[in-house]
């Protein structure tokens, strides 16, 4: 769920994402927005939004108001609010002469934006002026803050005080009635002191601890490793050469295999590859050691020496793991269940070929498996094909478009570089080609395969079922839900981002996916589908390792499949995927159209990978791009992707 920061032209607003950044992510995604995106009619903000924090009245109030209405929360900082009875009046009137109004005498005051709280009205508005020095009480303790003069709080009873000016002991911040509205007089940003407590009045799940912001650790990079299956272990050596092919690093390789008897690490090379993005830096360690381990994380020990911020470090271990040195060096993952998990998966294979999941680029904490391949373009060229990429958490994982991805542990963070050689250019690659056109198939296939690879997790279909694919990129659950007029409540699970790098005859592709399956709410997850089927308190049979393996073995079948068959498009997997989306029939609003048009969904085009709709009023159809179209699932609307 994104928690938004509105207006992105206000002087405090990145101090106020930075704060709410610290507090809530993973669990929420907080953003700034512009006027122009929050007055879009056509906008879908209200749908993915678990708070609206307010710095300034919106120059449109309809879309606020209806977030509200239906339950959506607030937190109003720096505001001046009154509470009337009822929910009728000019809320938006105010007594003027002017020339031009809505009426004898009345004006339209965009400054004052009326909410509904329960029976009662709120009337809030931003005051501009500056701000002074105070203290506010809570919890017995003084938080010092900046007050606005004129802005106040009259809110009557029923409120929930949040605190009080120590000097006039007058209310500085409150909860509304329904408690799904904060509001806060002094001006931002809010100390953590009383923004923890706020939101956690508002209802916001996320796990922080009661000491002090220095008593909380950031999550800062680690060092990845580069593995490979351990019945396929010297294949990494290619993986070098390529990236380094003027060097000779046999040497390196070699002391690889001498065995040390010593209990420190040693490491016997490290060659540097800069590119655009990052600067990696390759280390070839003989012996990993299980004991002092003194640094902040254990796999910090692997390092020559102490690691600098703009290098991306990535340690060649001279062995395959043991569990020993899993639990200190990757206690959030295992390699070795992971490959097991792939094996278990699979079917009988040549044990010399190469598949997908073998080589793996490991890191607990990375800035995005997506971005360390997509924008390092030499990089992604030199590797060889295919390459996994895998993360627990992410700092600046990605979405489609601008749109940014939460990576809390628990979920599967992988991106896949595959090499695909063109037909109709000339090429000597070992793999089968494909025309440029059917690249756009590959979000579809890698989503089907989401879909089957939990069907196989779930032969008794008991969960599996609720899973389900909207177009063109997203992974759904359906949750039970409280409100009659809905059959169930849709939570996003997934999502799949495909980036594609041309050269010559060969287009690097990276398919990068995010699936939630461990978390907590508020975000949904495929063990909380499973837990609806086996119970409270029952643990879950799934594990990040067992999923990935199973949705990578699954694309791999389903990869081969589509090239086996390529001139057919996406034909021989239309059922397949159409079996599980939410779209079949469903009719929905284009507002890529003048004027908007009501249309049926049909399916997807087999040659082009679009998205076929038939207008209710008659005439031809209406396909449409999955790249440049936003699908607003809750509001029925396709509009132009905005970034």
């Amino acid at each position: 769920m994104n928690v938004l920061v509105y207006p992105s032209t206000h002087p405090h607003a990145a101090s106020v994402h930075r704060f709410l950044s610290s507090i809530l992510v993973p669990h929420y995604l907080p953003q700034i927005i512009s006027p122009e995106v929050l007055a879009a009619p056509e906008n879908p903000w209200q749908t993915a939004c678990g708070l609206l924090v307010l710095l300034d009245a919106p120059d449109h109030h309809a879309g606020v108001r209806q977030y509200a209405e239906t339950g959506g929360r607030i937190l109003s900082l720096g505001v001046n609010a009154r509470r009337s009875q009822g929910l009728l009046g000019l809320h938006d009137i105010t007594m003027s002469f002017g020339s031009t109004g809505t009426g004898l005498g009345l004006v339209q005051d965009k400054r004052i934006l009326r909410l509904v709280d329960r029976k009662a009205s709120l009337h809030l508005s931003f005051p501009s002026q500056a701000s002074t020095p105070a203290i506010i009480n809570y919890d017995e303790k003084e938080t010092p803050i900046t007050r606005i003069p004129s802005a106040s709080l009259d809110l009557g009873e029923g409120i929930l005080v949040l605190g009080r000016y120590a000097d006039d002991k007058t209310l500085a911040g409150a909860l509304s009635e329904s408690g799904t509205i904060a509001l806060w007089s002094c001006a931002p940003p809010l100390p953590e002191q009383l923004l923890i407590p706020t939101l956690s009045a508002l209802g916001l799940r996320f796990n922080f601890p009661e000491s002090a912001q220095s008593q909380r650790p950031d999550l800062s990079l680690l060092p990845q490793l580069l593995l490979a299956h351990p019945k396929k272990w010297g294949v990494r050596r290619r993986i070098v050469h390529a990236l380094f092919p003027d060097r000779d690093l046999e040497t390196a390789f070699s002391t690889l295999d001498v065995k040390d008897d010593t209990h420190n690490v040693t490491i016997t090379e490290s060659v540097v590859f800069p590119d655009e993005q990052d600067i990696f830096q390759f280390h070839f360690a003989r012996v990993i050691s299980t004991a002092d381990l003194s640094s902040d994380h254990p796999i910090f020990n692997l390092l020559p020496g102490v690691p600098k911020e703009e290098v991306k470090d990535v340690i060649l271990p001279a062995q395959p793991l043991t569990a020993e040195q899993e639990r200190h060096y990757t206690p959030l993952f295992s390699p070795s269940t992971f490959f097991a998990a792939l094996d278990e998966f699979r079917s009988a294979r040549k044990a010399d070929e190469r598949l997908i999941g073998d080589v793996l680029l490991y890191g607990e904490v990375v800035t995005s498996t997506q971005t360390m391949l997509d924008k390092n373009p030499k990089f992604l060229r030199a590797l060889p094909s295919p390459l996994l990429s895998l993360a627990t958490r992410q700092l600046a994982g990605r979405g489609r478009g601008k749109n940014g991805w939460l990576s809390p542990a628990g979920s599967m963070l992988i991106s896949l570089k595959l090499s695909i050689p063109l037909k109709g250019v000339d090429s000597n690659h070992d793999s089968r080609p494909i025309r440029p056109s059917n690249l756009v198939f590959l979000q579809y296939l890698f989503a089907l395969a989401v879909i089957e690879a939990c069907q196989a997790l779930d032969p008794a279909k008991e969960w599996a079922t609720k899973v389900k694919l909207k177009w063109p990129n997203d992974i759904y659950g359906e949750f039970p839900t409280q409100e009659t007029w809905k059959r169930a409540e849709l939570k996003k699970l997934g999502g799949i981002l495909v980036n594609t790098n041309f050269g010559g005859n060969t287009v690097d592709v990276v398919i990068g996916c995010g699936l939630n399956i461990l978390n907590e709410p508020p975000i949904g997850s495929l063990a909380q589908l499973e837990a609806l089927t086996r119970g409270q308190g029952v643990p879950s049979t799934l594990t990040v390792e067992r999923v990935t393996a199973a949705v990578l073995t699954k694309f791999e079948r389903i990869w081969n499949l589509f090239l086996d068959e390529e001139s057919e498009g996406f034909r021989p997997f239309m059922d397949r995927y159409t079996s599980s989306w939410l779209h079949s029939g469903q009719i929905v609003t284009l507002t890529t159209t003048t004027p908007h048009t009501t249309v049926r969904i049909v399916g997807i085009t087999p040659e082009h990978g679009l998205l076929r709709t038939e207008p209710l009023s008659g005439g031809r159809y209406i396909d449409l791009q999955p790249d440049g179209n936003s699908f607003d699932l809750m509001k029925g609307l396709i509009r132009t992707k905005t970034n």
